[in-house]
């Protein structure tokens, strides 16, 4: 028999300074967990190569008795690990393909960051977490007045009320979500006319997209978890900008030295 549904509790590393996330998976209600860049994740995160929609974890069907456990699946374009408990060392993710993953797993990603043409290949840096699986029907659901600052309750059925999303402080309006959307578009595509030579190109698609996320930074409060990796696109990109900018004064220095 199936049981009644799990409480997955995500508890990231230190580096990331981000509280733990608890999430309720049930049938009929909700039943996975999303991780990437796409402000609409319930695991939103920014660092550069992840994807939009890099990873989900969902509910098992049916749902464990126990040894109880989540099903990972990779979507990403830069890969995804998982290290289980008491294994040394993560093994990457097929991308595509289901896998069966218990308490005390930890999850990275990405598992390699792309470069531009012609650039040295950079230090990945990584988002962790640990999971800790426990199922609802021992009592482990996680009242309102409990929650730590940052934890979230997915749209559910909650004490046999219909399934509804909740208005949270840490939800964008549509046109703040779309401005985001929008500037991180702009930066790949910047990205791409960089590793591609096309200098003026890249440079005025990288301000485009910077101006279009500082406009959203207002907006965002203080323990919003978007709010760090938002800041941390603009100084990245910031850079990259400057880059781009050396380059073409360099470029255009060495065509005036022509004869």
């Amino acid at each position: 028999m199936a049981g009644p549904g799990l409480l997955v509790s995500l508890a990231f590393d230190a580096a990331s300074k981000r509280p733990p996330m608890q999430f309720e998976l049930a049938p009929g209600a909700k039943e996975s967990i999303s991780v990437g860049r796409a402000p609409k994740s319930d695991v939103v995160c920014t660092l550069s190569g992840i994807s939009w929609n890099h990873l989900e974890m969902k509910l098992p069907n049916p749902v464990p008795q126990g040894p109880f456990h989540v099903v990972l699946r990779d979507l990403s374009m830069n890969g995804s690990g998982v290290r289980m408990q008491g294994e040394p060392q993560p093994q990457k993710l097929t991308k595509d393909v289901d896998m069966d993953v218990g308490s005390g797993a930890t999850v990275s990603f990405p598992m390699r960051k792309p470069k531009a043409k012609g650039e040295e290949q950079r230090e990945v840096i990584q988002q962790s977490f640990a999971m800790t699986i426990e199922s609802l029907a021992d009592g482990h659901r996680f009242p309102k007045h409990v929650l730590a600052e940052g934890q979230k309750r997915p749209a559910q059925q909650v004490d046999g009320g219909p399934a509804k999303r909740r208005a949270t402080g840490q939800q964008l309006s549509d046109s703040c979500t779309q401005r985001l959307a929008k500037g991180e578009a702009l930066v790949r595509s910047a990205r791409q006319a960089e590793s591609r030579g096309r200098l003026v190109d890249a440079f005025n698609a990288y301000s485009k997209g910077i101006q279009h996320i500082i406009r959203v930074l207002p907006s965002l409060e203080q323990n919003n978890p978007l709010l760090l990796p938002a800041k941390n696109l603009v100084k990245d990109n910031l850079e990259r900008a400057a880059m781009v900018k050396q380059r073409q004064s360099r470029l255009k220095l060495a065509e005036n030295e022509l004869p």
